[in-house]
């Protein structure tokens, strides 16, 4: 009898000890368990209103509807995204704090300045969402349809302008015009609006597109595609690649968080972001501004950034563009 009662408390202690211990390992990680407990903050690195920020306000309230949770979006302007990307870069690495940016803003950075106030290294990368659309443009009224046409035109009509945003966008005209030994002369603008009323005001015959130009199909054609695949609007239009120059660089929105957040966490973040792209809501908006959906997930997006790095630094090295 004193055999049997030992032989049951035996088994109760070690019972006892195993759901300890399973409370404890349950205790121990509530924050991998139950993320997110409270609302989220989401960085965007420009103004209010633009094609960014909209872009990712949709994006924050189909991330709330499948969390559970509110995501605030808080606009940190400057640099294209730089400054805040460099706050976040100082953020808690729990998840909470995460940002909504194109990804140029990290993989070209180092190419265009010696000072830059974060790396690559500094992030974690949750997934990629959509694709920007990066295309040589002509107006619709110009002379020719294709490359080889504009090359021709431009060789008889020397100082063909060319709409450029800023000093990256210059460097795709520089390299045209050096490669085929014509004179393209640019015509600095003021972001998207100033290239569509340079466009559409034909003070422009040529221009740098992020995407903008499948807003007016009768207005502007494509010429090539300025990446390293061709692009979802105009598939049929080559690369400039294929064109013999290989100065394509890619751009896509990228969801970041400060180095070191727990793999669960970004796992959570990534499927989250995969059912982004099939929300109904966030894809109307998407398509509101040309933005292909080309979901990525954490993994890819990693190695997608650091291609695109590599890619990016050759690219200007071989343009003689030196950091400033």
């Amino acid at each position: 009898m004193k055999h049997s009662l030992d032989r049951t408390l035996k088994r109760l202690a070690a019972t006892t000890t195993l759901a300890l211990g399973l409370a404890v390992g349950a205790v121990a990680t509530p924050a991998l368990a139950e993320w997110p407990e409270k609302p989220i903050s989401m960085l965007i690195g420009f103004n209010p209103g633009g094609q960014s920020d909209l872009l990712g306000r949709a994006v924050a309230q189909a991330i709330a509807e499948e969390l559970g949770q509110p995501v605030n979006v808080i606009n940190k302007a400057g640099a294209a995204g730089g400054v805040a990307l460099a706050q976040l870069k100082a953020m808690p690495a729990d998840g909470y704090t995460i940002m909504f940016n194109p990804s140029q803003t990290i993989t070209l950075s180092p190419a265009l300045m010696k000072q830059v106030p974060f790396s690559i290294d500094d992030f974690d990368y949750a997934g990629m969402l959509t694709r920007f659309d990066i295309a040589l443009v002509a107006s619709a009224s110009a002379p020719f349809d294709d490359y080889a046409g504009m090359v021709t035109y431009a060789r008889e009509h020397p100082g063909m302008l060319y709409a450029a945003l800023s000093a990256t966008t210059r460097v795709f005209a520089d390299e045209i015009a050096r490669a085929n030994g014509i004179d393209i002369e640019i015509m600095p603008v003021n972001g998207g609006p100033g290239m569509v009323n340079a466009m559409l005001g034909e003070q422009a015959m040529l221009a740098y597109s992020g995407g903008v130009h499948h807003r007016y199909p009768d207005k502007m054609k494509v010429i090539a595609a300025l990446t390293t695949e061709r692009n979802v609007g105009s598939p049929d239009v080559p690369t400039i690649g294929e064109l013999g120059l290989p100065i394509g660089m890619d751009m896509q929105t990228v969801l970041i968080t400060p180095k070191g957040v727990p793999v669960e966490v970004l796992e959570k973040l990534s499927l989250t972001l995969a059912k982004v792209a099939e929300n109904e809501g966030f894809a109307k908006v998407a398509a509101s501004m040309n933005a292909p959906i080309d979901y990525v997930d954490a993994a890819g997006a990693t190695t997608e950034m650091y291609k695109q790095l590599k890619n990016n630094l050759a690219v200007m090295k071989a343009a003689g563009v030196e950091p400033q």
